[in-house]
């Protein structure tokens, strides 16, 4: 996970009654007050003194107090120490495995639908939006190349994975080709880029094309030609959102402004396509609370995100995307534990 604040100097009081007041405020959504904190949490220490580490805590930037007379909130530093500070490994809920599990187990014959029904899992079981990143071919075993004649000097370029992603490309001939010319360039360019990933293939053409091409006949290195035309056009993630009106559940979302600028950050789908890459490039889990987020309408928001793979091929990401008083000790077990079921399920 993303870390900062890990390493902060801390008392072991402090310590406690951050993470105390971090709880607090996930449960009730409200600035928390020092009496309230005496009252819900041993912290073994009177009121009075708790008023003085919080007036510390937010000298230090973890707390703010939103009105002289109101009680303190945590800032995006208070929740990135309280998450970086959660058991690396927490297990995820009984209730939430088995949820898992059920869903899985009677997972849809198409790859497709399965990573976009996963988005919806996710919605349900949170309570906040959910975003899948559907596997990007490039990264995806190629099962075939097909070409198909449109019209003169004009035909498509189809990938198909085996996860059952498809690729199309529209491109243009020097010279017109009959549909079995096509068919005899797909034939040769299958026997060795089947079962390759779109980025070997790309690889594999490249060096085919910088050997002497007296050694090819005329379909051959068209063949080449033309896959490599298709295979250095990078098609952008597909991205699978759903949950986009749980917002309206969250205190945070109140002001309109603020529920608008969520909504277009969804729609838009653009920064949270950059947070999935993250994690995709990163193999893994990542944690992105408030102002980490690059885009400004994320700013309020916390983005749980987790890769998928294939074996040991990355293939895309899913994210949870809720406000940043969320329930981390859940949310994140919960995360990791579908990316790692999804990968599973991928896998045969």
């Amino acid at each position: 996970m993303q870390g900062g604040a890990r390493n902060e100097d801390l008392t072991q009081r402090q310590h406690t009654l951050l993470l105390a007041t971090v709880q607090e405020f996930i449960s009730t959504a409200e600035p928390v007050g020092s009496h309230q904190l005496v009252a819900r949490h041993p912290l073994g220490v009177r009121a009075a003194m708790v008023r003085n580490l919080m007036a510390e805590l937010e000298q230090t930037g973890f707390l703010s107090q939103p009105h002289t007379s109101a009680g303190r909130v945590p800032t995006d530093k208070a929740f990135r120490y309280y998450v970086d500070h959660l058991e690396p490994s927490s297990p995820i809920a009984f209730q939430d495995r088995t949820q898992i599990e059920l869903h899985y187990s009677a997972r849809a014959s198409d790859i497709g639908e399965t990573i976009r029904d996963t988005s919806r899992l996710l919605a349900l079981m949170t309570g906040h939006s959910a975003v899948v990143m559907a596997p990007r071919l490039e990264s995806t075993l190629i099962e075939r190349v097909q070409f198909l004649r449109l019209r003169e000097c004009e035909a498509l370029a189809v990938f198909v994975a085996f996860a059952g992603g498809v690729q199309n490309r529209l491109i243009h001939t020097d010279q017109d080709y009959s549909q079995t010319e096509f068919d005899r360039m797909s034939s040769y360019l299958n026997e060795f880029v089947s079962g390759r990933t779109l980025l070997q293939a790309r690889a594999w053409i490249e060096e085919q094309l910088k050997e002497d091409r007296a050694n090819y006949d005329r379909f051959v290195r068209t063949a080449l030609v033309l896959a490599g035309s298709v295979t250095r056009a990078s098609a952008p993630a597909e991205v699978y959102v759903e949950g986009s009106t749980k917002a309206f559940d969250q205190p945070e979302f109140a002001d309109p402004g603020r529920l608008r600028e969520l909504l277009r950050a969804l729609e838009d789908k653009t920064a949270l396509l950059d947070l999935l890459e993250r994690s995709f490039r990163q193999n893994g889990l990542t944690v992105s609370i408030g102002s980490e987020n690059f885009d400004i309408r994320l700013s309020g928001l916390t983005v749980v995100a987790a890769s998928y793979a294939s074996g040991v091929l990355p293939l895309g990401s899913l994210a949870v995307v809720g406000p940043v008083r969320m329930q981390y000790e859940r949310i994140i077990p919960l995360v990791n534990y579908t990316a790692k079921r999804l990968s599973r399920v991928l896998e045969h």
